[in-house]
């Protein structure tokens, strides 16, 4: 049995898995962001294996041809189990992929292998490099002070939707990425950026990163951070609160809520500060806002609302008795919203009062920050994952951020109340108190009608993404065009 087990990692066996066998696999992935096609062509094209201690494994390079001809990457590490053994402990990913004749092994997800787990804390320690057939892999440490000892226990962390995270001991987290785009990843590029060149410490620290080279072409395969001990997700975390004031016969001088959201304004107008600070490095160099970049984001945030309104007139009668009647009335401010736009853009009096372009964090909401005992910490630099690298990449205005922001206080909001007229009105309440202390933590580096700008822009993508996945939740960016709609254009 050894010897075939041997062979089930060999790189001709693994690429003779035919497509379809690797495709129903990838359906199953909560990772494989391509579900929603109906068919599409999926393929190993490279093999690198990883061994010690007398065991061995092998990262696999994923193709996914859609039927359009475009192509997206995918890695898989790999383990091999006898059926015996899987009887006694089965990992969650478990699957039978390879049928050959050659090859009856048991392959599966190695980060469920606490063996491979092992094996890759020892190589982010230690900077090994792993050739392979087709490319090869090979860790690097971001600074030269060591890191923590990667020894102990190690878990997987489940629920995570497109990428997954290995947590070693109590001090480091892993995220593997399952999806592979050539070039830098703005994750581990800003993460470094912070590490390595500012004082900023709202970020976890950076150890090391895992890349795949591809013929001289670079991949980030994974990034190895400080682990934040004892920290709720923030989105869980303002949830909790939220609920707590809808709920009970609180005031809001006195929610908690009001300091911690304060301080979350001030702390993300350091990050900002950090990111705009002067540097030789390209990538991250500012400069100012020009009359193109007003120009463009106007058209951007056009197009969104253009989108917003093809959709709801569309859509709009299928919606169900709580959202109907507000979309009816959106539905029928396509003017007031045109020109509240037009009344913003004046209103920014030119491209001087944009302000300055940096790198920011480019999908800014609670779900991507960390809240521990006293503090915030800021997480998760990928930006939004339908819009390209290069995009993702660019300098843009950090008030994008700040409008992400408020919106995930009213995204919040809505959640923690309930279809009671009361709830909805102490609900609002909590929400203006949200934004009105993030914005004054936050202070006056960015102008007012530039946030009123991109939160417009956001509100429809909104509209648009809950009318397209989530209709049941429509009513939420709904009645914030209300409100937005029926303000002043400051």
């Amino acid at each position: 049995m050894a010897g075939v087990l041997e062979n089930a990692l060999d790189p001709h066996a693994l690429r003779s898995i035919d497509s379809a066998t690797l495709a129903e696999f990838l359906r199953e992935r909560r990772w494989f962001g391509e579900k929603a096609h109906q068919s599409f062509e999926a393929r190993i094209v490279d093999v690198i294996p990883v061994s010690g201690d007398g065991q061995r494994w092998a990262v696999a390079r994923i193709e996914v041809t859609l039927e359009d001809a475009s192509t997206t990457s995918y890695q898989l590490p790999l383990s091999v189990r006898e059926r015996e053994m899987s009887r006694v402990h089965a990992p969650a990913a478990v699957l039978a992929l390879v049928e050959s004749a050659v090859v009856k092994g048991l392959l599966f997800d190695a980060i469920d292998d606490p063996a491979f787990r092992a094996r890759i804390a020892r190589a982010l320690s230690e900077g090994e490099h792993f050739p392979g057939d087709g490319a090869s892999l090979h860790s690097e440490r971001v600074t030269a002070r060591s890191g923590p000892r990667l020894s102990g226990a190690s878990h997987v962390i489940g629920g995570e939707q497109s990428n997954s995270s290995i947590v070693f001991g109590e001090s480091a987290i892993f995220k593997l990425f399952r999806r592979l785009e050539r070039g830098e990843s703005p994750d581990v590029e800003i993460a470094r950026y912070l590490t390595a060149h500012t004082s900023f410490r709202h970020t976890p620290e950076l150890y090391a990163v895992l890349v795949i080279d591809h013929h001289g072409v670079r991949t980030v395969a994974g990034m190895l951070s400080r682990l934040v001990a004892d920290a709720m997700d923030g989105w869980a975390h303002a949830l909790a609160r939220a609920r707590a004031f809808v709920h009970s016969d609180g005031d809001l001088e006195h929610d908690p809520f009001g300091p911690e959201a304060r301080q979350l304004g001030a702390i993300t107008a350091e990050l900002h500060r950090a990111l705009a600070s002067p540097t030789d490095d390209p990538a991250f160099a500012p400069r100012d806002a020009t009359a193109a970049d007003v120009a463009r984001w106007a058209g951007a945030a056009r197009g969104s609302i253009e989108r917003g309104f093809e959709l709801l007139d569309r859509l709009a009668p299928r919606l169900d008795a709580r959202s109907r009647p507000l979309a009816i009335d959106v539905a029928g401010r396509r003017v007031e919203a045109f020109t509240k736009l037009d009344t913003i853009i004046r209103s920014l009096g030119g491209p001087a009062a944009a302000g300055t372009l940096s790198r920011h964090h480019g999908d800014y909401h609670l779900g991507q920050v960390l809240r521990t005992e006293h503090d915030w910490m800021i997480i998760d630099f990928e930006g939004e994952p339908a819009r390209p690298l290069e995009e993702r990449r660019a300098l843009n205005s950090p008030a994008r951020d700040v409008a992400g922001m408020l919106r995930s206080f009213a995204y919040a909001a809505a959640t923690a109340a309930s279809h009671d007229v009361a709830d909805r009105e102490r609900a609002a309440q909590w929400e203006a108190m949200a934004r009105h202390e993030f914005l004054r933590g936050y202070g006056d580096t960015s102008s007012p009608a530039l946030i009123a700008l991109f939160e417009l822009e956001k509100l429809f993508y909104e509209l648009s993404y809950e009318l397209n996945n989530r209709p049941t939740w429509v009513w939420i960016p709904l009645i914030g065009l209300e409100k937005m709609l029926a303000s002043s254009a400051s």
